[in-house]
């Protein structure tokens, strides 16, 4: 499997698949042991997930099949996600996993990984919700800029909307500027247009 590793920022990290098989299978521990309403924080098998994901589709169809491979396309976790991973709390690893680790092995300090792939047409927009992610991760006044946005406006249907899709509460104000600052390609929700205005010039000032 073949990953491209870029930097995009000091500490924002960019890798990129060849297609969406590779990075769903490889993303998917890291990504649901950070925000999954059922799994955040918890050491878990695949199998225990994939049975958990059948009977709790994101998209509320309930096919009886394992769809998250074809699910998802971007993917975006902060460095502190990775200990549990190196300290050997999810082995066995898969071969992907132990590729991924190998690549942050070396590197030190808190950063973040966004995940794309070359087989998803719309990349400029999911990789600009992704480094929103990053920079409110990584960089403290971007996110209290953002925060002090969102108090301004009621975002507790679009809140509520990002829940049912299959996020943890605690990232629901990170997900709802990331929708924002990328027009919200896949909210039914629509968006206070103000605000996906004044989230978008934030965001141009500290990424360029």
């Amino acid at each position: 499997m073949e990953i491209e590793h870029k930097r995009l920022a000091d500490k924002i990290h960019l890798l990129t698949f060849g297609n969406q098989q590779d990075i769903t299978s490889t993303f998917l521990r890291f990504q649901e042991h950070y925000e999954s309403p059922y799994f955040q924080g918890k050491n878990f098998p695949l199998d225990e997930f994939k049975i958990w994901y059948i009977q709790n589709s994101p998209n509320g169809i309930k096919t009886g099949n394992f769809t998250y491979y074809s699910d998802w396309n971007g993917f975006n976790i902060p460095s502190y996600v990775l200990k549990p991973f190196y300290e050997g709390k999810f082995d066995p690893l898969s071969d992907q996993e132990q590729q991924f680790l190998e690549i942050f092995k070396n590197i030190d300090g808190v950063f973040y990984i966004i995940g794309l792939h070359g087989e998803y047409k719309n990349q400029k927009a999911v990789l600009r919700h992704e480094i929103a992610h990053a920079l409110f991760y990584t960089n403290e006044n971007y996110q209290s800029e953002v925060l002090q946005l969102l108090l301004k406006f009621n975002i507790e249907s679009m809140k509520k909307e990002i829940f049912s899709l299959g996020y943890h509460e605690n990232v629901l104000d990170d997900e709802v500027h990331a929708f924002c600052v990328d027009t919200g390609r896949d909210l039914k929700t629509p968006i206070p247009e103000k605000l996906s205005e004044e989230l978008n010039n934030v965001y141009n000032k500290y990424f360029e």
